[in-house]
């Protein structure tokens, strides 16, 4: 059973908080879903989150020579150093920011990598669409953790996605068949001034000795577009992202 305080949504594999917290618990809540697919209790799971500000970096980065120095600056200026398990690239975390954690599983039907980042770029635009904002996929040079599967709205990044697959034996007759669970986690610039991200971001990356590459102006927020803000349009944003989500999630 997934918990949390304050929640619009709370059943076994469906959870959405509108009160921030550390990023530990949303990566937490997140490696449950997982292991709730995986392990056959549930065929979907899903978690809309936010949290404390952090910059969450990927184990590899713990390699780098200035990794501790970086680490003790960035937590100084208030921007704790958490490490994933996963791969990828520095993703700052803030309570402007609203996550969407999301596991399926293919039940032997072979999902490629395209077709599968669209199971959450797909709901995301029509939730983005009906506050009218119109957005689509793309890569955006000079933005954070860039890849082909961004939101982008103008031409500028207001969403990341990422996915990782485990793979499982299933029952059959044969015992050959394969399934592949599927977790998808998307971060939505919601409202926050993105310039001090950037710059904190930046200055870690000098830190251990690797070229800074954020650009500032690569991005957009929800709240720039919309003109809207505060917190009675985070967390409205994120329950009407639970009704999506749930019709959307359904269907597996």
């Amino acid at each position: 059973m997934l918990a949390a305080k304050e929640t619009g949504v709370l059943a076994q594999n469906a959870l959405c908080c509108t009160t921030p917290m550390p990023v530990q618990e949303g990566l937490a809540i997140e490696q449950r879903l997982l292991e709730q697919v995986t392990s056959g209790r549930n065929r979907w799971g899903y978690a809309i989150w936010r949290c404390h500000q952090a910059l969450v970096v990927p184990r590899s980065a713990t390699h780098k020579p200035g990794f501790e120095l970086a680490s003790r600056y960035c937590e100084s200026q208030g921007w704790p150093v958490v490490v994933r398990s996963t791969g990828g690239e520095m993703t700052p975390q803030t309570h402007g920011f609203i996550n969407l954690s999301m596991v399926v599983r293919s039940n032997g039907v072979k999902t490629g990598i395209r077709d599968s980042y669209l199971l959450i770029c797909q709901p995301l635009i029509q939730w983005l669409e009906a506050m009218g904002i119109h957005a689509y996929c793309s890569h955006v040079d000079g933005a954070f953790c860039d890849g082909d599967f961004n939101l982008v709205v103008n031409g500028k990044k207001i969403a990341g996605t990422a996915q990782r697959r485990k793979r499982l034996k299933v029952p059959s007759s044969n015992g050959q068949d394969e399934d592949t669970a599927i977790l998808l986690h998307a971060v939505i610039l919601c409202d926050e001034g993105l310039e001090r991200i950037w710059k904190i971001s930046n200055e870690f990356y000098k830190a251990c000795q690797l070229p800074p590459f954020i650009i500032g102006d690569r991005h957009i927020c929800m709240s720039e577009v919309t003109q809207q803000h505060g917190e009675s349009f985070i967390s409205g944003a994120m329950r009407d992202l639970d009704k999506v989500i749930k019709q959307h999630i359904s269907l597996f």
